[in-house]
């Protein structure tokens, strides 16, 4: 079982890993910035009910958070690059939207063959 610490540990690597702010990280999560800073240095217990919404801002499978780090292949990487140079968070959001209905799509179909 992963203590807190170890949560706000894993949770500050992924958040730093995509180059995101604290204060970003806090806005995208609906969460005020010391919040975030607490649950990042282990100081307040993280709910269950946050860790889906923080693993897809984090871009981070939800198992991230209990079996640790996972690797980013060359596609991966080149994805969250280009994700990275949209001017603003609402621009990112949008994105993450489009992929979403993307993938959903795409499974479906590939479901109904």
């Amino acid at each position: 079982m992963v203590n807190q610490v170890e949560m706000g540990r894993l949770i500050r690597q992924a958040r730093e890993r995509i180059s995101m702010s604290q204060e970003d990280f806090a806005l995208a999560a609906g969460k005020d910035q010391r919040a975030m800073s607490e649950y990042e240095n282990g100081k307040r217990k993280i709910p269950a009910t946050e860790l889906a919404n923080f693993a897809a801002i984090l871009n981070v499978p939800i198992s991230y958070f209990y079996e640790g780090d996972f690797q980013i292949d060359a596609l991966d990487q080149m994805m969250l690059s280009e994700f990275h140079k949209l001017p603003t968070l609402e621009a990112r959001q949008a994105a993450l939207r489009i992929v979403r209905i993307f993938s959903t799509t795409l499974h479906k179909h590939i479901s109904a063959d």
